[in-house]
């Protein structure tokens, strides 16, 4: 069950999320151990060869497995990405990118996902992403202050 409807989740990350512009990404569906997110296609997504360039894949993804934190983790807002790592299967076409983040470990310390992003429709993968996020108690957990 999710903490947060996906209005609510958007709003989180769009607070908490230091991107310029802030991305225009969709929740579309928040399921039991999962998040699916929608970036819809812009031309600015693209790079030589008309397709999807990485680092809107791997902000996607990233985006994703906050998403589903965000929705089934009590003060998951205060997460923050601790490893990433991408394997890009196919060349994504220039169209919407769906993403797919399952959560497959919540631990005390820390939650392990795992995001599979397609273009266009769930039907064509493109990338599969492994992560984790370090969980905060709040948003200045782990920092120190200078003197």
């Amino acid at each position: 069950m999710s903490l947060l409807n996906p209005d609510e989740i958007e709003a989180v990350i769009r607070r908490n999320v230091g991107a310029p512009g802030s991305p225009q990404f969709r929740v579309l569906e928040v399921g039991e151990s999962h998040a699916d997110i929608c970036l819809p296609y812009d031309e600015g997504m693209t790079r030589l060869g008309n397709t999807i360039s990485g680092p809107v894949l791997m902000t996607l993804a990233d985006a994703a497995m906050y998403t589903a934190i965000i929705a089934h983790v009590p003060d998951g807002e205060y997460a923050v990405t601790s490893h990433f790592h991408i394997d890009f299967l196919q060349r994504p076409r220039a169209a919407d990118v769906l993403a797919r983040a399952h959560l497959l470990r919540v631990g005390r310390r820390s939650v392990t996902c795992r995001v599979e992003l397609f273009s266009q429709d769930f039907d064509t993968l493109v990338a599969h992403v492994s992560g984790a996020y370090a969980r905060m108690k709040t948003a200045t957990s782990g920092t120190t202050s200078g003197a």
